[in-house]
C-alpha cells in the first residue's frame, strides 16, 4: 500500500450530505447514510461500544467510520 492510500484512509473528511433520520441515539438523529467530502457514501451499521476510556476505535472494521455521538457507518459497496 502506498503512502497516499494510507493517508486517504485516515484523513478527516467533512459530511456534505446525510439521509433521513432512522432513529435517535443520545438525543441526536441517526442519519440512514452520510456522504463525505470525498464523495464516498456510508450506510449506518451500528452503535459503537464504549470502554472505560470512551469510544474504542479498535472496533472499527475496514471501510468503516465512527461519527459522534458513537455511530458506526460502513462504506457502501457501490463506492
Amino acid at each position: 500500500m502506498s503512502d497516499d492510500e494510507k493517508t486517504d484512509d485516515t484523513e478527516d473528511r467533512t459530511i456534505v450530505e446525510q439521509g433521513p433520520s432512522i432513529g435517535e441515539y443520545r438525543r441526536e438523529s441517526i442519519p440512514e447514510y452520510i456522504v463525505d467530502s470525498n464523495g464516498d457514501r456510508f450506510e449506518f451499521n451500528r452503535i459503537a461500544l464504549e470502554g472505560d476510556g470512551g469510544l474504542e476505535p479498535s472496533q472499527l472494521e475496514q471501510n468503516e467510520c465512527l461519527i459522534s455521538p458513537g455511530l458506526i457507518y460502513r462504506k457502501s459497496q457501490g463506492d
